[in-house]
């Protein structure tokens, strides 16, 4: 198995979720398996799964509905994973069928990959049917503009043009950063700083994630224009996720250098676990 995609889902994405399942089963890249978290009934979850488990060579769910803490998942799911190469997205982001070839021909020892990650207001998506999905048209501007979509200079990042996009990455702002739409690492460096550290809030576990790979030599390449997802955006309910978030948060980020939590994947160990010690999956 070359990749393992991790797929992070929320009451909100139910409806996503299908789309989303169709896009991986457009992918030109075949040799990966899929793992969902969440915190709902795994018989729910399983129910919208069943129609594609034919589709993947694995496709399973993790469930957790007495910690909704998806720092908790994302850890578990790392251990679960299969390969060495982590792919990392969530169930409101649609990829275009060279996603997953992208993310496997541009990993490299030592860096992770940050993906783009094209938004689309729901009053554009909501008519967004499987055919769509299956003909790529909907990551063609003539077919977003017809639904709707307005003009702007953003929407070039859905060019197919592999050198039009490498020349947008290199030149346009924007840092590598460790988004959770869109994302790649291998295995070994997350276990090497013991993954996402569950004592912070939901909205800083990213940026405590790739502050701590930065301290252990891991740096970003940003492929933008090259790695596409269509993000169907759900303003009002990430707007109340997050607010609920804020005030139960466990800690700040930390300050220094550190590189190692002892609330990631192996709780209380202050010290990093050698990878030759590491249960690879």
């Amino acid at each position: 198995m070359e990749l393992s995609v991790i797929i992070s889902s929320s009451n909100h994405d139910s409806n996503c979720l299908n789309k989303v399942l169709t896009g991986f089963a457009m992918q030109r890249f075949r040799d990966f398996e899929i793992i969902i978290t969440g915190t709902e009934p795994a018989d729910e979850r399983l129910r919208l799964m069943q129609p594609f488990q034919k589709e993947f060579k694995s496709l399973t769910y993790l469930e957790n509905s007495t910690e909704p803490n998806k720092a908790t998942l994302l850890n578990k799911a790392i251990q679960a994973s299969k390969s060495e190469y982590l792919v990392f997205t969530e169930s409101n982001c649609i990829p275009r069928k060279d996603f997953l070839e992208i993310h496997h021909q541009r990993r490299e020892e030592t860096f992770f990959l940050s993906g783009g990650q094209f938004k689309l207001a729901p009053h554009i998506h909501q008519g967004m049917q499987e055919k769509h999905i299956q003909e790529q048209i909907c990551f063609e501007c003539s077919w977003l503009r017809r639904q709707g979509l307005k003009f702007s200079l953003k929407n070039q990042q859905l060019s197919r043009n592999r050198i039009k996009a490498n020349i947008m990455n290199a030149l346009l702002p924007g840092k590598a950063s460790w988004n959770r739409h869109n994302v790649s690492c291998w295995k070994k460096d997350l276990l090497d700083i013991n993954g996402f550290d569950e004592h912070i809030a939901q909205i800083d576990q990213a940026r405590d994630l790739c502050q701590r790979l930065h301290n252990n030599d891991i740096r970003g390449i940003k492929v933008h224009f090259n790695a596409i997802c269509l993000h169907l955006n759900r303003q009002a309910a990430e707007k109340q996720m997050h607010s609920s978030l804020r005030p139960t948060a466990l800690k700040p980020i930390r300050s220094g250098n550190p590189v190692w939590t002892q609330y990631g994947i192996y709780k209380g160990r202050t010290v990093p676990v050698p990878y030759t010690e590491v249960d690879k999956g």
